[in-house]
């Protein structure tokens, strides 16, 4: 079955062809370096992590470039903030100096987030100030062709020299120039026209060009990037619903414009997340960073609350709902340690085929060949571990779970899953050292010791289970 994908740019779903065979080429808008990162860009890193980790799953050899915006007004402006600020470590420092330190630390920062959250990091993670002569370079193809225009040091495109724009975003030009307020044109001739390079302002950072110094407007970053490590067309552009306009509808009319040739043949958006229904803001209370989650949560909890809604869809987010998604993801955990317990002390088994286990395979691949269809997918994980359950209960052979439990760790690390249980601050032989304390005070009937010991654990994650003839433990999720 191949796999379908659902098309902003068409507005349907398609049957995914690369460009070339078994290869896949694709791109993904990343961070704007200003600020910690937030659960929506949690989801958004996540979504493309595992689109790329399928399509390797699938057989295909994959390209991915994800760039990092580090030089914008955001950035610019939380860097004035904080030189005026006594309390900041900028404060004081020259604007382009703190600039560059602002995106230094936020770019540490996101580095960080992602490896928390183990998501791979992209083949190539380029930055627009590391590719300045490129964006100059596709700049000049425009000016040239009659598609932009200088206008007091800065340069514009020229909407109107490109006839098909607001195709990906399905939008008709006069309903937008309605939108655009045409009174308010500056430097521009038409209102819909959008800046590609930005004249100079003072201790602003700055780069030579043939308009005199300034720095790259937002959008023609990563059209230049993405055409220098992907080619001039590409098989997939993806990036938040929220990007579609005008960021990525400005991508489409100046990459187009600047090569004459289609540039990326599938463009997938991620729905948008709120909290408790309402848009994620400082200003409103609900913001929620991703280091606070984590401090609560394992990352595959996470995880598995993002996957249980389709990437296309709004999500919203509760603490309710990540109690819901902890309680799913136990069942995996549970699972595997009922299966390393019967694997425990058995030389090397070799995996015997098990009907359930393809069956489960053969539904996952089914689910995600449809759009990325993670609900489905995860959903047939589940029905994959209430069989290997009684599989476990019916005490079959060693060999039969051993192939369960790798169906299960393969197709959750396709999913980005790594089954790793929450870390108590003890080690697991300090752990056995206190089992098996227990164990000895409850020969010699001293319960009080026994329960003592059992909360002493409980409080630090452990949860016991005693069987007849041994006492098991596992970490909490």
């Amino acid at each position: 079955m191949p796999i379908s994908i659902y098309n902003t740019l068409t507005g349907k779903k398609e049957e995914f062809k690369p460009m070339e065979s078994g290869r896949v080429r694709m791109y993904a808008c990343g961070v704007t370096v200003y600020d910690e990162c937030h659960l929506g860009h949690a989801r958004s890193a996540f979504i493309f992590d595992f689109i790329r980790r399928y399509l390797i799953f699938r057989g295909y050899k994959v390209t991915f470039v994800r760039n990092i915006t580090d030089v914008d007004d955001k950035i610019i402006n939380r860097a004035r903030m904080e030189t005026a600020d006594n309390s900041s470590p900028l404060f004081g420092k020259d604007l382009n100096t703190a600039t560059r330190e602002v995106a230094e630390r936020y770019t540490k920062s996101f580095y960080s987030d992602m490896d928390s959250l183990d998501i791979s990091r992209a083949d190539i993670e380029p930055k627009a100030t590391e590719h300045i002569k490129e964006i100059i370079a596709m700049v000049c193809a425009l000016v040239d062709k009659g598609c932009a225009y200088e206008s007091g040091g800065d340069v514009y495109f020229d909407v109107r020299k490109f006839p098909g724009y607001g195709k990906l975003s399905h939008q008709d030009k006069d309903q937008m120039l309605e939108d655009a307020h045409p009174g308010k044109l500056e430097k521009k001739r038409d209102p819909l026209d959008f800046a590609l390079w930005k004249s100079a302002k003072q201790n602003e950072p700055e780069w030579d060009s043939p308009w005199g110094k300034g720095r790259p407007g937002w959008h023609i970053e990563c059209s230049a990037m993405s055409t220098k490590y992907l080619g001039e067309n590409f098989d997939i552009h993806g990036g938040g619903r929220d990007l579609i306009f005008p960021h990525h509808e400005n991508e489409v009319a100046q990459s187009e414009c600047s090569t004459g040739k289609p540039f990326a043949n599938f463009w997938i958006h991620n729905g948008l997340l709120t909290i408790n229904g309402e848009k994620m803001s400082k200003s409103l209370g609900n913001y929620v960073s991703i280091k606070g989650v984590l401090e609560r949560y394992p990352t595959d909890v996470l995880k598995v609350f993002f996957l249980g809604t389709h990437y296309s869809h709004p999500i919203d987010f509760t603490w309710d709902k990540m109690d819901a998604a902890k309680k799913g993801y136990e069942r995996f955990i549970v699972l595997l340690d009922k299966i390393d317990r019967r694997l425990s002390g058995a030389a090397q088994v070799r995996p015997a085929k098990c009907a359930a286990a393809d069956e489960a395979k053969e539904k996952f691949i089914e689910a995600m060949d449809d759009d990325f269809n993670t609900p489905s997918a995860l959903g047939t994980m589940y029905d994959l571990v209430s069989a290997a359950n009684k599989i476990v209960d019916r005490n079959e052979d060693i060999s039969v779970l051993k192939y369960v439990k790798d169906a299960i760790l393969e197709l959750g690390g396709v999913l980005g899953l790594c089954f790793k249980a929450s870390s108590s601050g003890l080690s697991d032989t300090e752990v056995q050292k206190l089992v098996d304390a227990r164990v000895e005070a409850k020969k010699r009937k001293d319960f009080a010791e026994s329960d003592r010991i059992r909360r002493e654990l409980g409080l630090k994650g452990i949860i016991l289970e005693d069987d007849k003839d041994r006492t098991y433990w596992r970490r909490k999720v």
